[in-house]
C-alpha cells in the first residue's frame, strides 16, 4: 500500500494558488487512475482509492489523500490516516510546492527537514519521522517586491500557465513511476 498526500488549502479562495500544487497534482494523478475524492474517515481529509501494478506486476493499493485542515495544520490529518490504514511513515510520499525549486522543476526526496515548508514541517511533528517520501513541485522565488507568504497564496500568472499544465503532467508521471519503478528509478528519471 502507497500513501500518496497532496497538501493544499481547502476552498475556492485558494484553488489555483501557488500553494495547492499538491491538491493539483493529485485530482490530476485520480483522473489519470479514474477515482475520484470524497469525505471519509478521518473526516478531515479527502481520499480516493485506487490500484497500480508495481515493478513486480503485483497491485499495489494506493490512498491519496487532501488534508482539509489547511497547510499548517496537516500533519495530524496526515497522521490520523497512517493510524486508519495501519500504513507506516515509510508508505507515505507527500506532494507539494516548493519555493527552492524553478518554476516547472521536479524533486524526489526521501528524507530531511521541512525547507521551511510548514505543512511538511507538520506532518514532520506528527509522525516524530522525517522518513517518508517527498516529491517537491517547484514555484519559483517571489519577486524582491513580494513577501513568501503572499506569493505561495497568490494564483499562476496567465504566462506561467503553460508551464503548470505541463509540471502537472510531469509530476503525474512521477508518481506513476514512483509506484511502477520505484524512488531510484524516479529519481533518476526526473532530477535531470
Amino acid at each position: 500500500m502507497k500513501i500518496l498526500v497532496g497538501l493544499g488549502n481547502p476552498g475556492a479562495d485558494y484553488a489555483r494558488s501557488r500553494h495547492n500544487v499538491g491538491f493539483m497534482v493529485l485530482d490530476a494523478y485520480a483522473k489519470s487512475l479514474a477515482v475520484s475524492f470524497r469525505k471519509s474517515s478521518p473526516p478531515r481529509i479527502l481520499t480516493a482509492f485506487g490500484t497500480a501494478q508495481d515493478r513486480n506486476r503485483n497491485d499495489e493499493r494506493l490512498i491519496l489523500a487532501k488534508p482539509q485542515t489547511y497547510m499548517n495544520r496537516s500533519g495530524p490529518a496526515t497522521l490520523e490516516l497512517l493510524r486508519e490504514t495501519g500504513a507506516d511513515p515509510s508508505d507515505l510520499l507527500v506532494v507539494h510546492d516548493d519555493l527552492d525549486l524553478d518554476l516547472g522543476r521536479l524533486r524526489l526526496k526521501s528524507k530531511g527537514g521541512h525547507g521551511g515548508h510548514r505543512g511538511v514541517q507538520s506532518i514532520i511533528a506528527s509522525l516524530q519521522t522525517h522518513q517518508f517520501y517527498r516529491l517537491r513541485v517547484g514555484i519559483g522565488r517571489p519577486p524582491a517586491h513580494q513577501a513568501a507568504d503572499k506569493y505561495v497564496l497568490s494564483v499562476f500568472l496567465p504566462e506561467e500557465r503553460s508551464v503548470i499544465q505541463e509540471m502537472i503532467k510531469r509530476s503525474v508521471t512521477a508518481l506513476d513511476c514512483f509506484i511502477k519503478e520505484g524512488p531510484g528509478a524516479t529519481m533518476n528519471r526526473f532530477h535531470s
